[in-house]
């Protein structure tokens, strides 16, 4: 099968599966919190060569980033619901504070690194994933229609950029991180956004037009910017791609290295401003 074929199947079922699992909120919740799980587990395995810990150690440090990152998106969830209180969310911390807790025993030689390490899978992933919940659910009842909004612009810019660069593009727009993206490429991928951002506004009524337009803006910048942020971190580690559990398309942080970046702006917008 060849690779171009192999890339578009896996593409097609990633879709439908991500579509038709948000429609409903049991399935959001499962599929978010496989999401974090599976991003967490995968930020650990590429930044394990920076790490100085034990092997027993490092299992310890894998297994609570991903409960403590799905625990978040969890109890966030429940609470944005209106089943648990906002008590609960102070779990988090007791949690996180657990790491430089282990850290003390665990005899490394690079106890800040580690620390830094672990800390970052926390805002980089469990954050966002966390805040995805302040977007979906409005008075304590889910709402799929802003996030199947925001799926599709995230993913028609990151096509329309990809296709208007290819054919059109001739300045780069961050030569020394990703060579092949151009100023031609996001500033079409900008457009084409403005244009449907306009249009959602008719189709998820859950917000109005012009916040649609905004939004579309906001993910035309941070989409990018989350794609360079990922392009950043793999280069430093000498990798191509995050994983390959996703043929053709690399890892879950490759597929969602622009979702999460967008969502914390995207969030503070619709909390702040709508």
């Amino acid at each position: 099968m060849s690779t171009f074929l192999t890339r578009a199947i896996t593409g097609v079922l990633f879709v439908a599966i991500m579509v038709g699992a948000s429609y409903f909120q049991a399935g959001y919740i499962v599929l978010i919190a496989l999401v974090t799980a599976f991003c967490t587990n995968e930020f650990f395995d590429i930044t394990v060569s920076l790490r100085d810990e034990k092997p027993k150690y490092a299992k310890i440090y894998r297994i609570w980033l991903m409960a403590t990152n799905v625990l978040g998106f969890l109890i966030t969830a429940a609470f944005m619901s209106g089943i648990l209180s906002i008590k609960f969310i102070s779990i988090l911390p007791v949690l996180i504070f657990g790491l430089f807790i282990v850290e003390l025993y665990s005899k490394s030689e690079k106890p800040l690194i580690n620390i830094g390490l672990n800390l970052s899978a926390f805002v980089y992933i469990g954050i966002p994933f966390s805040m995805l919940n302040f977007i979906v659910y409005k008075n304590g009842f889910y709402s799929p229609g802003t996030l199947l909004g925001i799926l599709i612009l995230v993913w028609v810019y990151d096509s329309a950029a990809y296709i208007i660069g290819s054919q059109f593009g001739s300045r780069p727009l961050f030569k020394r991180i990703s060579p092949n993206k151009t100023w031609e490429g996001s500033i079409g991928g900008l457009l084409v956004l403005t244009a449907l951002g306009f249009s959602l506004g008719y189709i998820f009524q859950d917000l109005s037009t012009l916040e649609w337009a905004v939004i579309s803006w906001l993910i035309a910048y941070f989409s990018a910017t989350g794609d360079l942020v990922e392009s950043l971190i793999k280069r430093s580690l000498g990798i191509k791609d995050t994983g390959n559990i996703l043929p053709g398309h690399g890892g879950f942080l490759d597929r969602f290295d622009a979702f999460i970046f967008v969502i914390p702006f995207i969030a503070f917008y619709i909390i702040c401003f709508t």
